[in-house]
């Protein structure tokens, strides 16, 4: 693996040795379109960062650099959005306005590219901001495992809205009660205000839902919301045996 010192732009796919010409054209192409799709993503009305290609002499490091007409800030939500990409996949979370389908097949490829190469797995490797993040086995596993036999369905999941992050975008969360787990939602303009109004509370959301290969939801595409009662609103265990005893 290259040294930060060695790498040519805060964007940079350092490729390992030994590969086909084929996978390495595969690999450049993958990683100029997985910075397109983010880039896309997150930049205001679709203004992506125009990027200029710069490569270490000698080296197998391919990098980009932001136009000299690009937005600082776009720029570094795309930086961003990159290393959280690559975070949610391990995590088995995809999709998401920021975070768009072709843009994880364009890693999805970048994890496969080096794939048991005369019987030795030889990674890829991103470096975002000078740190290396490895495009490996473990990704390439843990979507093989999701897509194998991943599924969608409509349903409902009950919860709190925990999370609320600002990175190129709001991003909306629910906690499932069950299994204590946060969803990440997709949400409609027209509910952005609905989430607001109920952060923290308890929420049923309803939509079509993204499972793993083991049934648990990935994430939600919201369709409605309704608010539930808060657990302090409800009858406790002694308020429930009055009522009971109530006579009718």
């Amino acid at each position: 693996m290259a040294t930060p010192d060695q790498i040519p732009s805060d964007l940079t796919l350092e490729i390992g040795e030994r590969l086909s010409p084929e996978r390495f054209v595969a690999a450049v192409r993958a990683f100029f379109g997985y910075v397109d799709e983010i880039g896309q993503a997150v930049a205001p009305d679709g203004a992506a960062p125009d990027w200029v290609v710069q490569v270490r002499e000698g080296s197998a490091l391919i990098g980009v650099d932001p136009g000299p007409q690009a937005n600082i800030v776009t720029v570094r939500q795309v930086y961003a959005r990159i290393e959280q990409g690559i975070r949610h996949l391990l995590a088995g979370e995809y999709g998401g306005d920021n975070f768009p389908e072709a843009a994880v097949r364009h890693l999805k490829v970048l994890s496969e590219i080096g794939s048991q190469i005369h019987g030795t797995y030889i990674p890829l490797t991103l470096w975002v901001n000078r740190t290396p993040h490895v495009i490996g086995a473990a990704i390439a596993d843990a979507m093989q495992e999701d897509w194998r036999s991943d599924y969608s369905d409509y349903g409902t999941i009950e919860g709190r809205f925990e999370t609320i992050q600002g990175d190129g975008g709001l991003q909306f969360r629910v906690r499932d009660a069950m299994l204590r787990q946060l969803v990440p939602c997709r949400v409609p303009e027209h509910l952005l205000a609905t989430v607001i109004e109920n952060f923290r509370n308890r929420v049923e959301v309803s939509g079509a839902i993204h499972y793993g290969k083991n049934g648990v939801p990935l994430n939600i595409t919201v369709e409605s919301i309704e608010a539930l009662p808060d657990d302090d609103s409800l009858p406790s265990i002694e308020d429930a045996r009055g009522i009971l005893r109530t006579p009718v």
